[in-house]
């Protein structure tokens, strides 16, 4: 079980910071979760800009059921120009 005091981390790797396919393919990044003494784990999710306005990117720890939650919505391409 997670540490107390500890909360999960994320972060985001690009495709040719990982080391796990090769040779990287830049359509992708990957989404990564981390938290003592577990494994990182991550996610390969499209290489789209992520919108972090208002209520758009969120990450919240629920200690009390262990339970970590990120939202998060790729910027849509049209607002992306603007």
């Amino acid at each position: 079980e997670i540490e107390e005091d500890l909360q999960p981390r994320h972060r985001f790797m690009s495709a040719f910071e990982q080391k796990v396919e090769s040779p990287p393919d830049r359509r992708y990044q990957y989404l990564l979760f981390a938290a003592e003494p577990y494994e990182t784990v991550a996610f390969k999710i499209p290489n789209e800009p992520i919108d972090k306005g208002e209520n758009r990117f969120v990450s919240y720890w629920d200690a009390d059921n262990k339970k970590f939650i990120v939202t998060l919505y790729f910027l849509n391409p049209s607002t992306e120009a603007n």
